[in-house]
């Protein structure tokens, strides 16, 4: 099995069994690879142990849960920790507060910075590059800012300032033919694409646009800006298009937008009927 492809199906795994006992050993033998390589190439791919990353997905669904109403405990339980001591510990570590305070803060946080503007955008175009996903199926809302983690070493350098007006990121259809989610990366241009590159063409349409909080630092790959464009997804989705005057507009495309240190997801909308 290539590498990106067993690393892929670990991490699939992992998610659908966070808060489970998920052993090296288990997750070796599920790509076929012998457990001292596996441990190796795990930790190249994702720049931490196969330890670490099982406890900091489990700690990432104990922080969601606690967000949408969970009791600390019952979260801390869920998560596969015996004590709340063990667990207080380990969330501490990882988010730097307390599950109480992170809670707090948060739900502070949601009610100052998720406040949108209804913004009528032209059309225009990116050049980028798509990125077939391995594994299974793929679940946008946790796989926004999917460049987290992501490959592009075999992709092609962008050109000098490309950039300047910004950059997105979005899952498509490219393929007409047989329908597969790719995810796409690139910078705002209306130029002809170089060579290595494709050309997307985003339509006209109105959007609900939610500014993504801001990471304090940018460590670890971009790991904290990439969990609060997953936190902001999932409050669109799962809360606020159902309490807001507003619909998806199925037939226009959602994206993420990047210009320097400000991150924004627009959201295609239209008025509900």
């Amino acid at each position: 099995m290539a590498y990106r492809d067993a690393m892929e199906l670990c991490k699939n795994h992992i998610s659908r069994h966070s808060g489970d006992v998920v052993t090296a050993r288990e997750l070796a033998d599920m790509t076929g690879y012998s457990l001292y390589h596996f441990c190796h190439v795990f930790r190249a791919y994702f720049d931490v142990s196969v330890g670490e990353y099982i406890r900091r997905v489990a700690l990432n669904a104990a922080a969601d849960a606690i967000l949408d109403g969970k009791p600390i405990i019952e979260a801390a339980l869920d998560a596969g920790f015996s004590t709340p001591a063990g667990f207080s510990k380990a969330f501490k570590r990882q988010f730097g507060m307390s599950a109480t305070e992170y809670r707090r803060q948060n739900l502070k946080r949601s009610e100052k910075t998720m406040e949108f503007a209804i913004e009528r955008k032209s059309a225009f175009a990116a050049i980028g590059y798509y990125i077939a996903p391995a594994g299974e199926s793929v679940d946008v809302l946790e796989s926004g800012a999917y460049w987290f983690g992501a490959d592009f070493s075999n992709q092609p350098e962008y050109p000098t300032d490309s950039s300047v007006n910004g950059e997105i990121g979005m899952w498509t259809h490219p393929s007409e033919t047989d329908g597969a989610l790719k995810y796409f990366f690139g910078y705002v241009s209306g130029g002809a694409a170089p060579e290595g590159f494709a050309k997307v063409d985003i339509p006209e349409a109105e959007y609900a646009v939610f500014e993504v909080p801001a990471a304090k630092t940018f460590t670890n790959g971009g790991e904290e800006l990439a969990n609060n464009i997953r936190s902001t997804w999932k409050y669109v989705f799962k809360e606020w298009l159902d309490a807001s005057a507003y619909a998806f507009d199925e037939a226009k495309v959602c994206f993420e937008f990047y210009h320097g240190a400000i991150t924004k997801i627009f959201v295609p909308v239209k008025a509900k009927n």
